[in-house]
């Protein structure tokens, strides 16, 4: 009997215990970001930076060290996709790709880019892309072939301006940004949905036109991103003062706010398996101090990555480790 109460008190005392899980565990990734860093080359310097959420002490890695403009908009496991005018004119841009640590830098396709958001179809190894095909025609979407960077129009309508495509999980759709060439008052830049091969065009969003945003420079809908594992398609829109995540189904039937900090979160991403939530988020106007937060998505707690020896930290990309 004594042994069995022995036995049984371990047992409870054991059940107790909290329970180690560890974060690594949940992390096997790391968070490449956009930083300003102007120096004496290059006023208009943009970075790459790249860190390990794991790191309590904040520390990130310079993996460009280039005095060129270059920008990440995705990653896909471990190859991190960049635009850059580099070996090109001022905000000529192309797209490259690198590895985590900046190494094997290399061109992908001789297609003049937008500043815009892009993404993958793995599966194809081709890139959806906003292109510059001509000084006159820009902001049209277009096809890349990553193995030999060949390119191919989606769509072909220069009355409107197309930006921030994505790939649906499956492939099978893309949703984007639409806009009219020529300001229209009371149209705005909406994100819009479409069959792989161009057809089946139709509008998700509205944004309210007697919103206080409605007259202001921002988003009306931006950035987009799409839901690995949730059939739902993020986006930031202006409202009000701020700048804030939203969400909306492929149907376009629901359409809701997530982000409620009450601060301005635009750039974002979701972990390849949909568990966590990589932002940037803008302080306050006082610091005008941007961090890259991470947040669990089941729990939404959240932390901060970046510490505040750079105050331009924007839109976190998920690097395989």
């Amino acid at each position: 009997m004594k042994t069995f109460l022995c036995l049984l008190f371990s047992l409870l005392l054991y059940s107790c215990q909290p329970k180690e899980t560890t974060v690594s565990e949940k992390m096997d990734f790391l968070i490449a970001y956009n930083t300003w860093e102007p120096d004496s080359i290059a006023e208009d310097n943009w970075e790459i930076r790249i860190l390990d959420p794991e790191d309590s002490l904040h520390t990130s890695q310079n993996i460009i060290n280039h005095p060129d403009v270059a920008w990440t908009y995705l990653a896909h496991e471990d190859r991190i996709f960049f635009i850059s005018d580099r070996d090109t004119a001022y905000r000529h841009f192309f797209l490259y790709e690198m590895g985590p640590d900046g190494s094997g830098v290399k061109k992908l396709s001789d297609l003049r880019l937008e500043d815009s958001w892009m993404d993958i179809n793995p599966e194809k190894n081709e890139m959806v892309v906003a292109a510059r095909p001509s000084l006159d025609i820009r902001y049209q979407l277009y096809l890349i072939n990553l193995e030999n960077g060949n390119y191919s129009p989606l769509v072909n309508d220069t009355a409107y301006r197309f930006s921030d495509p994505v790939f649906s999980p499956d492939g099978n759709q893309i949703a984007f940004v639409k806009s009219p060439k020529t300001k229209k008052e009371g149209v705005f830049p909406e994100v819009f949905l479409m069959n792989r091969d161009g057809s089946g065009e139709k509008q998700l969003t509205v944004f309210p036109a007697e919103d206080p945003a409605a007259n202001s420079y921002g988003y009306k809908a931006g950035a987009l991103r799409w839901h690995p594992t949730e059939d739902f398609i993020s986006y930031a829109s202006s409202r009000g003062n701020g700048t804030f995540i939203f969400g909306v189904t492929p149907d376009g039937t629901q359409n809701w706010q997530i982000s409620r900090s009450g601060k301005k979160e635009v750039y974002h991403d979701w972990s390849p398996d949909g568990k966590w939530l990589a932002f940037e988020q803008y302080q306050d106007t006082l610091s005008k101090q941007f961090h890259i937060v991470l947040m669990n998505w089941e729990s939404k707690e959240s932390k901060i990555l970046t510490d505040t020896l750079l105050k331009t930290q924007l839109a976190p990309v998920f690097v395989r480790k």
